[in-house]
């Protein structure tokens, strides 16, 4: 399984759920394609515990569902599905910009080196580096709450696999992509809490009405 570099850290699981997630969104893997266990064990050249474990996870994101006793299948995307994520993640991140607004604006450094690391993924064309580094941005803001169980909640959505479904489906311009995050690191280094709650709010709107191919 050919695996970049910049994943080489990760566990197994991670690296096998990664490769999942890039052959469905890029339609390697179409809706309703089985997904088995053993097979994916072999062609990756691992047990099948990380494949399982991979496939749990996935589960949990809908992008499959696992049918007792007929096996896990890739799901069929809707905007629907999407949008719902996107609404849910308006509500938690709109709610967290306003508590996390005075340790970002005391220290901006994390949403600084997200959007770097954005425009850098973008000027190289790479939609898995935006998919990753727009995830860490948004994890940033949540986690400057403090608060534990909304972080925990928002982790449960997968936010990175459902980032990369957006990016690809969406038909989404990279460069574009990074630059939207640019003005909600301007509103917490110099704005107000009510304005980087408002720009949070309006950023996963759009996304939320992306067409989804």
């Amino acid at each position: 399984m050919a695996v970049s570099a910049a994943f080489e850290n990760e566990s197994l699981s991670e690296k096998v759920k990664r490769t999942l997630v890039d052959r469905v969104v890029d339609g390697t893997y179409p809706p309703g394609t089985r997904l088995v266990e053993l097979q994916l064990a072999r062609e990756f050249g691992v047990s099948q515990a990380p494949v399982r474990e991979a496939l749990r996870e996935l589960s949990s994101t809908r992008l499959v569902e696992n049918i007792p006793r007929r096996g896990t299948f890739v799901r069929s995307a809707s905007q629907d599905d999407l949008a719902e994520i996107y609404f849910v993640r308006l509500a938690l991140e709109g709610t967290a910009a306003a508590a996390a607004y005075p340790a970002l604006h005391a220290d901006p450094a994390p949403l600084r080196e997200a959007l770097a690391s954005m425009r850098e993924a973008a000027a190289n064309n790479d939609a898995h580096g935006i998919a990753r580094y727009s995830t860490e941005f948004h994890r940033a803001v949540v986690a400057a709450t403090g608060n534990r169980l909304m972080l925990e909640i928002w982790d449960s959505l997968f936010v990175e696999a459902r980032t990369m479904a957006t990016v690809v489906r969406g038909h989404v311009d990279l460069q574009a992509a990074a630059e939207a995050h640019a003005p909600i690191v301007e509103a917490f280094e110099n704005g107000t809490a009510n304005l980087c709650t408002e720009l949070v709010i309006a950023h996963q709107h759009e996304y939320s009405i992306l067409p989804q191919d």
